[in-house]
């Protein structure tokens, strides 16, 4: 598990809020940013975050594209996020693994490629965390724990130990989720919800105990 990879050039897929602090992260981490990549031809050439939107991610994608610059996809949609990975590594792309220097993460944890860890994340002993996943801003994930792919906890949230995230899953700002709990794939956990049972996939649950909406 690293921060960085051989090479040090870094192009972001992504141009919105989540990407700005990304970006940050990136530069953090000793990355040198390339460029943001948009679909949206008005945002070309564009100063955003200290660097240029130089491009679509159509141009990534193409044959002549230069295969040594690493990408990191900063989508906040967990799905479109997981779409983007696919492409970029299907192209031939490093996704690396990006951690704040603020963030502590175990050395038995393991991180999928493209995941970040934000500023201020904690990991604990032998979790796993899939590929794509964002452990954002002050959230924490115990021992024990396994995300699958493209999962989202938002900042704040808490994950005790042995928890089990399917893929693409958000787990709300906030939100605590007790030792031991399953929660299903392409779930959404409300914002301050606290889950005290397991959640089926493709349910949205909020409050206090989390119940499904």
């Amino acid at each position: 598990m690293t921060s960085s990879a051989e090479t040090r050039s870094l192009i972001i897929w992504g141009a919105g809020g989540h990407a700005k602090v990304v970006a940050e992260v990136a530069r953090a981490c000793g990355w040198k940013l390339v460029g943001f990549l948009d679909d949206n031809p008005t945002r070309h050439g564009e100063q955003f975050a200290g660097a240029t939107v130089c491009g679509s991610s159509e141009f990534l994608l193409s044959e002549g594209a230069d295969r040594s610059v690493s990408v990191f996809v900063a989508i906040g949609s967990n799905s479109a996020r997981a779409r983007a990975t696919t492409m970029s590594e299907a192209a031939g792309y490093t996704l690396p693994v990006l951690i704040h220097p603020s963030a502590v993460v175990s050395p038995t944890a393991t991180l999928g490629a493209g995941t970040v860890i934000m500023a201020m994340a904690v990991v604990q002993a032998d979790t796993r965390i899939g590929r794509g996943c964002i452990v954002n801003t002050g959230s924490s994930v115990d021992h024990d724990c396994q995300l699958g792919d493209f999962v989202h906890t938002a900042p704040g949230a808490r994950l005790a130990g042995g928890v089990t995230v399917g893929s693409q899953t958000l787990i709300g700002i906030g939100a605590v989720v007790i030792p031991g709990q399953t929660i299903g794939h392409h779930c959404v956990v409300g914002a301050g919800a606290a889950v005290v049972s397991a959640v089926p996939d493709g349910q949205t649950v909020v409050g206090v105990p989390a119940r499904r909406l």
